[in-house]
């Protein structure tokens, strides 16, 4: 739990997920084995939390079925992103981590090389790529979709419209 979101131990993510996505592991099984496991509730509460926002993006998606492509908030269409050629440039770079900022680019060769990244690596490379670089969160979101190995389209939507600041 303390070191959760270190992104330089292999330990910081129970690489679960995929198990989760296709079925393979009951979130309802692995959230009872978790809290009657002898872990104290600061020891485990992150990751069961972690199952409730599993839940809430499938309950999102469910009442925002574009929410994969389309602001859940209608306001955040309005956003001005970069276009045409430059934007072009700019998700290149950021997607094969050439952007000269070592912690997003780290991430992002992390990503394409193993399709795994941590939630909060996660966050600093979606909040780049939208807030500094101004790209539409969309194609950060479907570059994920392509690249995670537990892509799940309800999870990631749902991390893309809260680090794109759309939802």
């Amino acid at each position: 739990e303390k070191e959760r979101n270190r992104a330089d131990l292999e330990s910081s993510t129970s690489k679960l997920s995929p198990h989760l996505r296709i079925g393979t592991l009951s979130p309802r099984e692995l959230y009872y084995k978790v809290e009657d496991c002898s872990l104290s509730y600061d020891e485990k509460k992150t990751f069961s939390r972690r199952l409730f926002w599993r839940d809430l993006a499938y309950y999102q998606l469910l009442n925002f079925p574009r929410m994969r492509d389309k602001s859940i908030r209608d306001h955040y269409e309005l956003t001005k992103w970069c276009t045409h050629e430059e934007e072009k440039v700019r998700f290149e770079a950021w997607k094969t981590g050439m952007t000269g900022y070592p912690l997003v680019d780290a991430g992002m060769r992390e990503l394409y090389k193993t399709g795994w990244m941590t939630q909060s690596v996660r966050m600093v490379v979606a909040s780049f790529l939208t807030e500094y670089l101004r790209v539409n969160w969309v194609k950060g979101c479907e570059w994920f979709h392509y690249t995670l190995v537990d892509s799940d389209s309800a999870i990631n939507a749902m991390m893309w419209q809260n680090a794109g600041r759309s939802g």
